[in-house]
């Protein structure tokens, strides 16, 4: 029996999350199937962040065991055959120790949500970014988010139906960066609650639009109340860049 390491790719707006479904198309889904069809076994895989319908990766990671004998290209290039035409790849495979979970053992998460800021929206950036026409406050949006590091109670940044035991989360990393037209918010945790990025950047653009100003963030973080937050920005421009170990 081999633990295999995968790290995988792909463009969430035709999938339901990652998550296995019953009678819906996921991420976690199709990967299984793909398994099955290479290997003839059947598998659970874990994945390290279970993603909501239409957020994207390009360093999602998960675990799962395998009885066959197969070489780590095999593996790659047997899985992403019979993927066939979904929008999802293997981009990495590794033999790794017994020990390793994709979600247990995860050191850190890296996020990116990205805003196209332009008069007229980008026919290449529409499917992985939100259109605002609006000028944005760069400079008060990148004080802003410095607000957000270190451990806090993040209930004002935590969607209905969140399932986590306690509201408590460390951001390591908060930032911005800039490149054309497109504005990236980065975030780096070792866990994120349910839409929490989501919230925190539609909060983040209302000081942005000033419509708000830079304290309001640190008064959202004391209130502990999501209706006083910004709104839940769309999933589509959310993607999980990277997983450390």
């Amino acid at each position: 029996m081999t633990n295999i390491k995968l790290t995988i790719e792909y463009h969430g707006l035709p999938y339901c999350g990652w998550q296995y479904q019953k009678n819906e198309k996921t991420v976690q889904g199709e990967i299984e199937k793909a398994i099955f069809k290479f290997s003839g076994e059947k598998k659970t895989i874990q994945g390290a962040g279970r993603t909501d319908a239409g957020v994207h990766a390009i360093g999602q990671c998960a675990n799962f065991e395998l009885e066959k004998k197969f070489d780590d290209y095999q593996i790659l290039s047997g899985i992403n055959f019979h993927l066939g035409t979904e929008k999802i790849r293997i981009t990495k495979v590794e033999s790794v120790d017994n020990e390793f979970n994709a979600r247990f053992t995860a050191k850190n998460k890296i996020y990116n949500y990205q805003v196209f800021n332009s008069l007229a929206p980008s026919v290449i950036e529409d499917d992985f970014s939100i259109h605002i026409r609006q000028p944005l406050d760069l400079e008060a949006m990148q004080d802003a988010i410095k607000l957000f590091i270190g451990k806090h109670d993040f209930s004002s940044f935590r969607a209905h139906g969140c399932q986590a035991n306690k509201p408590l989360r460390t951001i390591d990393e908060a930032s911005i960066d800039i490149k054309g037209n497109k504005i990236i918010f980065v975030f780096k945790a070792q866990s994120f609650l349910y839409q929490q990025i989501r919230i925190m950047v539609g909060s983040l653009l209302e000081v942005g639009l000033k419509n708000k100003n830079i304290n309001w963030i640190s008064e959202l973080i004391e209130a502990k109340d999501r209706s006083l937050a910004g709104p839940t920005v769309p999933s589509k421009g959310l993607i999980l860049k990277e997983i450390s170990y």
